[in-house]
Formats: C-alpha cells, structure tokens, sequence
C-alpha cells in the first residue's frame, strides 16, 4: 500500500501538470505543414515579389523572407491541415485553466493570424525580421516568458533543446531525431502521437502515376506511321513515354504547390499532399527539380534532340499554364488541349516521324472537347453564382461550357469523316472503307462520356476516365483494331 507521503506527491504532480504554461510549435505540429514554406512558394508566384524577397533575404535573413512573403489576403488559417490530436490536448488545457502560448519559427504575422482563428492561445512567440525564433532562440524567448517549468509540444530536432529544458515533453509526429530525443525523454513524456508517413509514400502520390496513362499518346505516331513491328522505334516510343512520365510528374507537384489553397477547398482535391500536410513544400520543390532535370537528362540524352526540344515545350507551355494562363477562361482550355496534342507531337519527335495534319486536326478538336467536359465537371460542383477557385468560370456558365464541349467533340467527329474520305486514307488503307466503322465508334464514347460527365460518372479527369474506364477501354481498343484492319485487309467497299 502507498502511504500518505505517496498520496500527496501525486496529488502534488497532477497540481502542478494542470497549472503548467503550455508552449506549442506550429509546423509540423499543430499543422502538418510548413506555413512559411507555403506563403514562400504563393509568393515566388508571382515574380513581382522576387525583388523584394531578395531585399528582405539581404537585409534580415531569413526571418526576413518569413516577413516579407506575408499575405493577409492570401493566408486563411482556417483552411489548414491541423493535427486534431493536438487541438483536443489544447483544448483540455484550456479547460484545465492553463496558460497556452503558440511558440513558433514562423513570422508573428501568421502566428497572430492563426491564433486569433483557434481563440486557443494567451499569447504568441514568433520569429520578427531580424529575430528567427528556432532552437535556442525559441528556448530563450520561453524561458524570457516564463521563470518556471513548462511543457513544450514540437516535431523535429530544432525542438531538442526546448525538449531538454522542459518539465513535461509532448512529441508529435516526430522525426528520426525526435523518435531518439523521445526515447530519453522518460517520465517527462506527455502528449505523443505516430511518426510522420515516409516521404515517399506522400511524393509518389503526389506525382500521380496513375496519371502516366496519358503518356501512351507518344506511342499514336508510330501506330499511325505502322512502325510498330521496328524494334527501335518501340524503344525510342518506350523512352519517350519515360521521359515525359518524368516530366509531368514534375509539373504535377509544382502545379499542386501552387494550387495548396484552392486544393483545400475542394471535397477530394484536399486530401493530396501538399493541401493535406503529408509532405512540405520545400521536398516537393526538390522533388519537381529532380524529375525535371531526369526527364530532360533521358530526352536530350537518350532520346534526341528533336524529342528534347518538344519536352522543353511541353515544360514551358505547362510552367504558362501554372503560374498564369489558368486564370483565363477560354485560353486555359486551348493550352490544355495543346499539351495532349504536344504528347502526340514528342512521339513524333522520338521516331523521326511525319504527322499528317489529319491527326493533328483531329488532336486539337477531340482534346478541347475534353478539357471542357473538365471544367463542367468543376463547375457541375459549384453554384451558379459562384466561381471556380483561381479559374475565370462561374457556375452560371455550365451550359455554355457543354455546348462548347460538345460542338468540339463532332467537329472532331467530321474531321475523322473527311480523313476516311481523303487520297491520303485511300493512299494508306488497303481497306479504307473499313475505317468507317471508327465513325460510330467515336460517337458513342464520345457522346457517352458526356453523358456520364453530366451524371457526375467520369471523375477529376476526362483522359484518365477513357483510359480506365472498361467500356471506354473497349471502344477505343476496336478503333485501334479497325485502323490495324484497314492496313492490312484487302477490302474494296461500296463507298466511293
């Protein structure tokens, strides 16, 4: 049995934990992001910015940056990713009539910003130009705050010193450093929560391989050409596909970067990486910058020079794309489908083949209509008189966006038709005639994917749709098998 003397310590101990002052970090442990990374990237957005970052960085270093990215408008703390394990600990504390402090590295401008949404904090400690508030820093600026114990709540190794000086240690979503710190931590362990996913588990995500599917468009020119029994031509079609996977993987993550606030507003988009805190924006920007300088590396390199140039087209068309043309309605839709008729130009490219303009014709009619049915999926979402996230398109358009859609799909349609009909089918197909059975083909998966697009059927995405999709699979495998008929079956028709 305890005696009295064990009693009292104890009662002693819990007095003291629940009039203990609370000091909380912010990146990576109230949020599961950095918000310093995030307002840097909005910021270098916009290359207006660059100029006085520059001065900020020369004058303050980097508390400095931290100050001078600052975004009133462009900041809405109620849209991060927070870690609610640690909100319903603040909130006990708060109940427990403790002091709580938000200790952070991050500017005073957004840490006053992001506890005035919680109303959870008696006051702020956070980095000022000249003054960044991380390590030993923060240590000194808690201990000028508070004579006595404390309790501190952090993720990573700058926090190991703050951990060392405190009377109770929560750690939350620690790194490899912290996971070590925790261990020696011993009794004075408080709050504490599972390491952090890997890495890579959250950037290959991020960098959509199922997106890849897309790419098989490099392999259309060497089916069209009918090279597709050449050794060589499948190899350099195989590098190509490679290389431009690479290439957009690497446009994805900075295309998320930039989208990190509209992607929180949106009921699937949110869970992403970035929008969702599972990787920081300084690993996608190192990330990106890797599979650019791979893609291009394999293209140039492996590939050729022709094919390495349209890779660097690609990369600039979808680099306007991000940081400016998807804010204009009408153009943004034309860039898209540019970048689909651009992957069909790489395969080109790659095997030092001729397009003919019939498939280029075709390319452009066919992929606006599909870069429309994305935007009225988007805007289907949306009230009418609301507008799409960081996209110049109101509810209210809907209809005119599926009459767009839709004359471009049977502009597409006929342009197939007058190809058939052409001396260069006729040059080409031994059996031309048979062509004339992609016609109808098309027209039902055309006309079939917009109406499941106005069901809410297809998905974020149009091209991903008619790749997975069965049926769609299906059709689009017996187009391709009536052009394969066509060229080797010897059929004279009834059409002349």
């Amino acid at each position: 049995m305890r005696n009295l003397d064990g009693y009292l310590a104890e009662d002693v101990t819990h007095h003291q934990a629940a009039t203990l002052p609370l000091y909380v970090d912010l990146d990576g442990t109230l949020v599961h992001t950095d918000v310093a990374q995030e307002l840097l990237v909005a910021a270098l957005a916009r290359p207006g910015n660059w100029r006085p970052i520059l001065a900020a960085w020369h004058r303050h270093g980097v508390s400095g940056i931290k100050h001078a990215v600052w975004n009133r408008d462009g900041f809405h703390p109620a849209l991060l990713p927070y870690d609610d394990t640690v909100l319903d600990y603040l909130r006990s504390a708060r109940a427990q009539g403790r002091r709580i402090v938000l200790a952070t590295a991050a500017d005073r401008q957004a840490a006053e910003a992001i506890a005035v949404h919680l109303g959870l904090f008696d006051a702020v400690l956070a980095s000022e130009p000249g003054h960044n508030l991380k390590g030993a820093a923060k240590l000194a600026a808690i201990r000028g705050d508070s004579a006595g114990p404390f309790e501190y709540l952090g993720d990573g190794a700058a926090d190991i010193p703050i951990w060392r000086a405190a009377q109770k240690a929560g750690f939350i979503r620690p790194d490899a450093a912290a996971r070590a710190e925790m261990q020696a931590a011993g009794p004075r362990l408080s709050l504490t929560t599972d390491p952090a996913p890997p890495v890579w588990r959250g950037l290959w995500a991020a960098m959509r391989p199922h997106q890849w599917a897309k790419n098989v468009l490099v392999f259309l020119p060497l089916f069209f050409a009918h090279l597709y029994t050449e050794p060589g031509a499948l190899l350099l079609a195989g590098l190509a596909f490679a290389a431009m996977s690479l290439m957009a993987s690497g446009v994805y993550l900075i295309n998320d970067l930039l989208d990190i606030p509209a992607d929180r507003r949106h009921v699937r988009k949110r869970l992403r990486p970035f929008a969702a805190g599972l990787l920081r924006p300084a690993q996608g920007v190192a990330a990106a910058l890797a599979l650019l300088v791979a893609a291009l590396a394999l293209g140039f390199g492996a590939v050729g020079l022709p094919f390495g140039l349209v890779l660097l087209l690609y990369l600039g068309l979808t680099t306007a794309y991000s940081f400016a043309l998807k804010r204009f309605s009408t153009i943004d839709v034309i860039v898209l489908s540019l970048l689909y008729t651009v992957r069909i130009l790489a395969g080109a490219a790659a095997g030092g083949i001729i397009l003919s303009p019939w498939l280029l014709s075709f390319s452009l009619f066919f992929f606006v209509s599909l870069a429309y049915m994305k935007r009225f999926i988007e805007l289907d979402a949306v009230t009418e008189d609301a507008k799409l996230p960081h996209r110049n398109y109101w509810g209210a358009e809907l209809a005119s966006i599926q009459i767009f859609g839709i004359a471009n799909a049977a502009v597409s349609l006929l342009t197939l038709a007058q190809y058939i009909n052409s001396p260069t089918a006729r040059e080409t197909y031994g059996g031309r005639d048979i062509l004339w059975l992609a016609v109808p083909l098309m027209m039902f998966w055309i006309y079939r994917s917009w109406m499941w697009a106005i069901r809410g059927k297809v998905g974020d995405d149009p091209v991903v749709f008619a790749l997975t999709d069965r049926i769609s699979q299906i059709t689009l495998t017996a187009v391709l098998a009536v052009f394969f008929a066509a060229r080797y079956l010897e059929f004279s028709g009834v059409i002349r």
